[in-house]
């Protein structure tokens, strides 16, 4: 009988097992952890790396000292997110994920957002203490450090048990472009391929490390024959219980993920045994709010901040300039902050409307005293390491003809959309989201005229690359001399207390459905 008092005390359940080949592996998981080093979202006293480290290697030890082995994976994007992966160029917080003790982490779209150099760089200067995977990735030859150390799967052997974790990230090409020349392939006939390769090499299980996003993550189950369990990342899914689809053998495979941002620890208890499902023992996501700190994850967070502080002057990003009137369980606080960056992009810019994708604001909209570095963190974004403050606005004339084209097409890549200046209703076709009904500061729009818009510099350079239309409506525009970081200090300090009184009225919200 297998020892289960460490399941028991730590679960509340009672577990015995008769049958001698059964095997428990505890697998701790996170995702999305995007760089929030020292806290998660608005909780000074929950996540952050130390805390991360030292409640994995509390699970660890506890297994081990039950015979219980462990497996330890991260689904992706631990770079780009907040201001600390400026820090020396995002090795500071490679350092602080490479020290965490994960055996396999997959691929993030933002773990390369800020360009393949970035990426290839840091690589070149770190020893990987993990196995970085993604399968569906081939790299260009320009790039040899992510040629060299991005895998497609990892092998372990436990008690005579061969598991397999294959890496797969998401194709989507509005981010994929930044890869440079590399190629992404579709993650479901990546992991078809794969799944018979490592049959073939004899594993008993595969687990699926993905950054695609809990509903492919499900497609991906049923589109699969041999993969058991799916580690998800990319939609910021917290899953409190498994999800369970049917693969193409009418077996159920368990799907997990763990939220976002070092708020939870996912620790699911399986028992392995050769020639049957994989079984879910136990699962639960446990909250990063540990009294505990490893001390050498907290020294090198201290190295971010003090590479941050000599960058922009601790003085400089730590004074306040404005105070926020949103509050933490405000369930649409991301969105009002998304459409005060829009509005705040059209008054800058003197244009008739603005666009913004919400998803990279994200739920971590400034509360209470507003710093700088509030304001970095609030939209973080750079594609070149070297800009050190934010992306630039651009503004582009569209005729009224071709702003429903424009719209339409950006709604149609998935990505969620805050408009200031317009109002939208959409419906849903076979031929993807359409426009109902546009109105431009209360008018219809009027397709003989030309409409000034402004543009985070995420959707010029990204939608340039994505379609052939956008690139034809986009094919002029005017990089202006203003950053999104200091043109939102200067709407703070103008008027943030209007903030919680967002309105829909003279704004529009698309927010995309995902297959």
């Amino acid at each position: 009988m297998l020892k289960t008092s460490f399941l028991a005390l730590s679960l509340g359940v009672s577990l015995t097992f008769s049958d001698a080949h059964a095997k428990l592996v505890q697998i701790l998981h996170t995702n999305d952890t995007h760089s929030f080093l020292n806290n998660t979202n608005h909780d000074s006293e929950v996540g952050g790396s130390s805390r991360l480290k030292a409640l994995i290697d509390y699970y660890k030890d506890a297994a081990k000292k039950e015979g219980i082995s462990t497996i330890t994976l991260d689904g992706g994007d631990f770079l780009e997110g907040n201001i600390y992966y400026m820090a020396d160029k995002g090795q500071k917080s490679f350092n602080v994920q490479n020290n965490i003790g994960y055996d396999a982490v997959a691929l993030g779209n933002h773990d390369y957002l800020m360009g393949a150099q970035g990426l290839d760089d840091i690589l070149k200067n770190t020893d990987l203490n993990f196995s970085f995977l993604a399968a569906n990735v081939t790299s260009s030859s320009k790039y040899p450090n992510i040629r060299d150390k991005l895998q497609a799967y990892k092998e372990l052997e436990i008690d005579g048990i061969k598991i397999a974790i294959l890496g797969l990230t998401t194709s989507d090409f509005f981010f994929s472009w930044t890869l440079d020349g590399s190629t992404i392939e579709s993650p479901y006939k990546t992991a078809q391929d794969y799944e018979k390769i490592l049959k073939k090499r004899n594993n008993d299980f595969i687990i699926a490390l993905t950054h695609i996003g809990v509903n492919r993550d499900l497609k991906l189950a049923k589109k699969t024959s041999n993969i058991d369990l799916v580690v998800g990342g990319h939609s910021h899914t917290t899953l409190f219980e498994p999800l369970y689809e049917k693969n193409k053998r009418d077996v159920k495979v368990p799907v997990v993920q763990a939220g976002f941002h070092t708020k939870y620890l996912g620790r699911i208890v399986v028992d392995l045994e050769k020639g049957k499902p994989l079984k879910v023992v136990s699962y639960q996501l446990v909250p990063v709010k540990y009294n505990g700190e490893d001390q050498e994850v907290k020294s090198l967070v201290e190295d971010a901040d003090y590479e941050l502080d000599k960058m922009y002057g601790r003085e400089w990003l730590n004074e306040n300039v404005g105070y926020s009137d949103l509050k933490e369980e405000d369930k649409s606080g991301s969105r009002k902050w998304a459409y005060f960056i829009a509005d705040a992009l059209r008054e800058k810019a003197g244009t008739d409307l603005a666009m913004h994708v919400s998803s990279m604001n994200g739920e971590n909209y400034p509360i209470g005293n507003i710093n700088r570095r509030d304001i970095m963190n609030s939209i973080p974004r750079v594609f070149d390491m070297k800009d050190t403050h934010g992306w630039s606005i651009y503004t582009v004339k569209v005729n009224g003809l071709l702003l429903r084209t424009l719209c339409e097409t950006l709604a149609h890549f998935g990505q969620p959309l805050s408009f200031s200046g317009m109002t939208l209703e959409w419906v849903k076709t076979p031929f993807g989201p359409k426009i109902a009904k546009a109105l431009i500061n209360g008018k219809r729009i009027n397709i003989f005229k030309d409409y000034t818009v402004a543009l985070t510099e995420g959707i010029v350079r990204g939608a340039v690359e994505i379609s052939p239309k956008t690139k034809v409506i986009l094919k002029n525009p005017l990089k202006t001399q203003f950053k999104i970081w200091e043109t939102l200090e200067e709407k703070i300090e103008r008027d943030i207390k209007n903030i919680n009184k967002m309105t829909e009225a003279n704004h529009a919200f698309f927010f995309p459905d995902v297959d």
